[in-house]
């Protein structure tokens, strides 16, 4: 049974009734795919082709071309690359549907990704974890999130995250701010200072994700967390007390300028390079940002440390919250990277890709967290990336949208928009259950 909701998938419903078939004519044959651990013969030479999330400029574009480079000296098959763009979805059914299908696509379990199993644009990989030797290695959280309530495994998770709270103290003391907040009026009264010392407090871009996640973060603060996860998945929000308690605990922070200036007309760009800069005190950021804020050469990553959203009273979490997750960009198999003449050259490349030294190589790079076990500390040279490594006792972990809220994220987003606006929050969740069951 496929694990996604039919909600979840109506936005790829249409694609796969008009495509299949050409997905189908793209692989060859409707023939059973080769069993999980491929033929001798299909492990060397030929091509891949790999649609991959990591482009150029990406901290983990470097490692997995290292990756890449090796996977070709030691077997003479090719991989070529298109990089992916921003709406790597749409790229990848487009290229679908005019019978160009890719192998393997490395890309995050996020909006239209998460219909691709049900859409039959991918093929569930339970077998080939076992058989290919994974499965023990395997965090099993991390197997769980690719897997949402129990049903088939949609691809191979790699790209683990932390997303804690970043806290500039250079700035918070110049402002008067003795210590990172911990509650939502300590937050009130820290933004209150930041911005008469000129310092923007808490900088979010308002108009796409990055806002979406730091309103889920702050509205399910008096939800629990299988409550939340219905209610992303199917609506009720303006009926579920505890959620509209959350939402307007926003609608509060808000109205007390607690986010910078214009945050419904702000990318998450633009929220990273104003918190670079220096001109905003506090941001919600992923760890794919760790070796990212080094490299913008401002000396952020010296005068920032990691923590959590502060909580209200009356919160269902003990500790500041974060997000964790396994949802980051992972390995989903098409139906053509399934044929026999294809399978023994993914396995091949896939479990390279989970070799000790090569995630190893990820964390170092990228910031990534782990999807299988290992003592890895000696590669998190990174001091954001030690420090988010052993985080967990400082804060409580949030549900993430994502898996949840499925296909309707750009419509969500559109309504979150103008939640950072001046909606009220009636207005904001009768937007959220119209989006939710559209």
């Amino acid at each position: 049974m496929h694990r996604t909701t039919p909600r979840a998938v109506r936005g790829v419903a249409a694609f796969a009734v008009g495509v299949l078939v050409l997905s189908l004519a793209a692989c060859g044959s409707e023939e059973p795919a080769a069993p999980a651990g491929g033929t001798a013969s299909a492990h060397g030479g030929g091509s891949l082709d790999v649609v991959t999330r990591w482009a150029a400029g990406n901290s983990a574009a470097a490692a997995q071309k290292r990756v890449f480079d090796a996977y070709t000296k030691e077997t003479g098959t090719t991989v070529n690359v298109t990089e992916g763009l921003e709406a790597i979805d749409d790229q990848v059914e487009t290229a679908i549907a005019a019978g160009k299908s890719p192998d393997l696509v490395i890309v995050n379990l996020f909006d239209k990704t998460v219909g691709w199993l049900d859409a039959g644009v991918t093929v569930p990989v339970d077998q080939y974890v076992k058989d290919w030797g994974l499965e023990a290695r395997m965090k099993p959280e991390a197997l769980d999130e690719w897997r949402v309530a129990g049903g088939e495994l949609q691809g191979l998770p790699f790209s683990g995250f932390s997303w804690p709270f970043w806290y500039n103290t250079e700035l918070l003391t110049k402002a008067g701010v003795a210590s990172v907040p911990t509650t939502t009026d300590q937050l009130i009264d820290a933004a209150r200072k930041l911005r008469a010392a000129g310092i923007g407090p808490v900088a979010v871009g308002g108009k796409d994700w990055s806002g979406q996640k730091l309103f889920y973060q702050i509205a399910q603060s008096f939800t629990d967390a299988k409550t939340m996860q219905k209610v992303m998945q199917e609506g009720g929000y303006c009926s579920t007390p505890t959620v509209m308690n959350g939402i307007k605990l926003f609608t509060d922070l808000r109205d007390a300028k607690v986010f910078v200036d214009n945050a419904a007309g702000l990318s998450a760009d633009d929220m990273y390079a104003t918190y670079y800069s220096g001109k905003a005190a506090i941001m919600s950021a992923g760890s794919w940002a760790y070796t990212e804020s080094k490299a913008s050469g401002t000396g952020i990553e010296t005068r920032t440390t990691l923590g959590g959203f502060p909580v209200p009273s009356g919160a269902v979490y003990a500790k500041p919250t974060a997000y964790q997750g396994f949802t980051g960009v992972g390995f989903l198999i098409t139906k053509q990277g399934a044929s026999p003449e294809k399978i023994g050259r993914i396995k091949a490349l896939i479990t390279k890709f989970y070799d000790q030294a090569t995630v190893g190589d990820f964390v170092k790079d990228a910031g990534i967290l782990p999807p299988v076990t290992g003592d890895f500390a000696s590669y998190a040279t990174d001091p954001l990336t030690a420090k988010s490594l052993d985080l967990d006792a400082e804060v409580d972990h949030a549900v993430l949208p994502d898996v949840w809220i499925g296909s309707a994220s750009d419509t969500i987003t559109q309504v979150l928009t103008g939640a950072y606006g001046n909606a009220t929050p009636q207005e904001i969740c009768e937007g959220l259950d119209n989006a939710t069951k559209g």
